[in-house]
């Protein structure tokens, strides 16, 4: 089979590469999406990060990578969502497309759990202490023992979040459409339950993606069933999350704070109240990067490589 991969992705990972793909072509591409190595059309391509992010910028260059990969028989995505026009591009002129799910859980719940410790050890009210050099001990709640953490969508990333909470000893509940088991669990709620879950939780964490079920499942209902002591925090889909009734949750302290790392839109409107909020904590939809990350899209392309050529479903298969 011929695989296409950047020029890039092939230097970085070039052993790895070799090791795995013995029989195969390579046909590399520039970051013009011109082919400088192999010819003919490729049987399989693994759209990397660099390619993910130049496609996102430039229609020209997608649109001439689109034309390469025409008819492929797998594409591998780098990124869990597949609402975008990009992929479901990919999706329309592949055979088989699998996005990348998964990746970057470990990066994304190293997040989420830098933000609960930054409001349960008082990290801002300690950093403000300093710049006064006013030696002011504080009683925070200090620890998360037996606090109960909610995850909507259990997916890779809630699972993550659910293995590190149980580290912290904490209860762990989720929302998800389809039975799962997990030693990470206490209890499992149906997506229509939400409003059963949210009233028990003290960190609700939203890892929905967009999708005509999930627009503004965080409403105004929602916050106001919250502790007035709970964290929001978000690393799913902005689209999930009615801003306007979080932005008046927030003011009004019917939640204590909110960590956001996705808004709607991206970049957030510089008119959002959001932004001057003290107590939310905005980050630029970069809570998934890590160094790791590319290896990690390499290796899930050669497991569903091999799984192709077994005839086995992939892993994330759309």
């Amino acid at each position: 089979m011929k695989i296409c991969l950047s020029e890039f992705t092939y230097e970085a990972f070039k052993d790895l590469l070799s090791e795995n793909f013995k029989n195969d072509e390579f046909i590399l591409i520039d970051s013009e999406a011109n082919i400088i190595s192999g010819e003919g059309k490729p049987d399989a391509a693994l759209v990397s990060y660099e390619l993910m992010f130049k496609a996102l910028k430039s229609e020209d260059f997608f649109e001439k990578y689109l034309s390469l990969i025409e008819g492929c028989s797998y594409v591998q995505g780098s990124w869990a969502g597949i609402e975008t026009p990009q992929a479901q591009a990919l999706i329309d002129r592949a055979e088989v497309f699998s996005h990348g799910g998964g990746l970057h859980a470990i990066p994304i719940a190293t997040y989420i759990f830098a933000q609960i410790l930054r409001s349960i050890k008082s990290i801002d009210a300690h950093i403000a202490l300093q710049k006064e050099k006013n030696w002011k001990q504080m009683m925070s709640v200090g620890e998360l023992t037996d606090m109960t953490i909610g995850i909507t969508g259990f997916g890779g990333i809630g699972q993550e979040v659910a293995r590190l909470a149980k580290a912290f000893r904490m209860t762990v509940y989720a929302t998800k459409r389809s039975p799962v088991l997990s030693d990470n669990l206490d209890q499992l709620f149906k997506p229509s339950e939400l409003d059963e879950m949210l009233p028990l939780c003290d960190f609700v964490v939203n890892c929905l993606p967009s999708s005509p079920d999930t627009q503004k499942v965080f409403s105004a209902a929602q916050f106001n069933a919250m502790k007035s002591s709970a964290m929001f925090i978000n690393v799913g889909r902005g689209e999930s999350v009615d801003e306007e009734s979080l932005a008046k949750a927030l003011l009004e302290q019917d939640i204590l704070c909110a960590a956001l790392d996705t808004t709607d839109p991206e970049p957030l409107d510089l008119n959002s109240p959001l932004w001057t909020l003290e107590n939310c904590f905005i980050t630029p939809h970069d809570s998934a990067w890590g160094p790791r990350a590319p290896l990690r899209a390499v290796e899930l392309f050669i497991d569903n490589y091999k799984r192709l050529q077994e005839g086995k479903k992939l892993l994330n298969q759309v």
